[in-house]
């Protein structure tokens, strides 16, 4: 290797060789020292500015700079202005004072050695997940096919008003009869469908389910009256039959008297009315 000199009279940078040539500092490190070095006082020299002008890595320049403070190649102090503000004073020595030790250089870690792994029980036994119960629903007086699957259908129509509202099959066969309890209180599956759906939170629901069953409970119509009992009028009682013993004619009347003769002596008779 040989050079081909050139004397320079301008625009150039002194650099002692125990920087350029340091054992310890790596690249990174000696890098930015040549640039700090060839810039002008005043010049801002901070993590930011650094990674940006010579296309480092934060980390990267942040690691250079504590290792050339380490070396004595620059002094770095906290310096608070009177108006509150907080700025880092850096000062780089091109020559590190003698008396200072320089730090050795850190011995390689190795990574440790893994752990042997132990053997997988013969029979692992799975975990089993608990799942949180929902809250409990309205419960129609009788829970007829038809009703259900009706209450089922209303459900199931509840993810085309909002994709959020989608729950499982575990789930759906429980709301079902809180959804069947509102049918059954003449409520129309319109009603039903505005209730649950009007008026929800915005972003993603976490339990929709609980939300339904929440929601059906909370909002419950009111139970019909109930229709009148009719009154049952037992009917009259029939008239009784008489006997006129001195005309001889038997006559259905509420009253003793014959109506052939007049007379009021007639005597209850069990012989039947004879129309002609």
């Amino acid at each position: 290797m040989c050079h081909e000199r050139t004397r320079l009279t301008r625009n150039f940078t002194v650099l002692d060789n125990a920087l350029i040539q340091h054992e310890v500092l790596g690249g990174a490190a000696i890098a930015i020292a040549c640039y700090i070095a060839s810039q002008p006082e005043g010049t801002r020299v901070d993590i930011r500015t650094l990674a940006d002008k010579l296309r480092f890595g934060r980390t990267t320049v942040s690691r250079a700079l504590n290792a050339l403070e380490a070396h004595g190649y620059l002094r770095r102090t906290v310096v608070r202005t009177p108006d509150g503000r907080v700025f880092t004073h850096t000062v780089f020595c091109h020559k590190p004072s003698q008396d200072q030790p320089a730090p050795q250089k850190p011995p390689r870690r190795h990574p440790p050695k893994p752990a042997p792994t132990p053997p997988p029980d013969p029979e692992p036994t799975p975990t089993r997940l608990t799942r949180r119960p929902l809250p409990p629903v309205p419960r129609p007086g009788f829970p007829a096919r038809e009703l259900l699957r009706v209450a089922l259908r209303v459900l199931l129509d509840l993810r085309n008003a909002d994709p959020r509202l989608y729950v499982s099959e575990a789930d759906a066969d429980h709301l079902a009869l809180g959804v069947a309890a509102w049918l059954e209180r003449d409520a129309s599956p319109e009603t039903i469908r505005h209730a649950l759906t009007s008026h929800l939170p915005k972003g993603p629901l976490t339990h929709p389910a609980a939300l339904l069953a929440h929601r059906l409970t909370t909002h419950l119509p009111p139970a019909p009256p109930p229709l009148p009992t009719p009154t049952h009028t037992p009917p009259p009682p029939p008239d009784p039959i008489w006997l006129c013993d001195d005309c001889d004619v038997t006559f259905k009347s509420p009253a003793p008297t014959c109506p052939s003769c007049g007379h009021t002596n007639a005597t209850p008779s069990t012989r039947p009315v004879l129309r002609c």
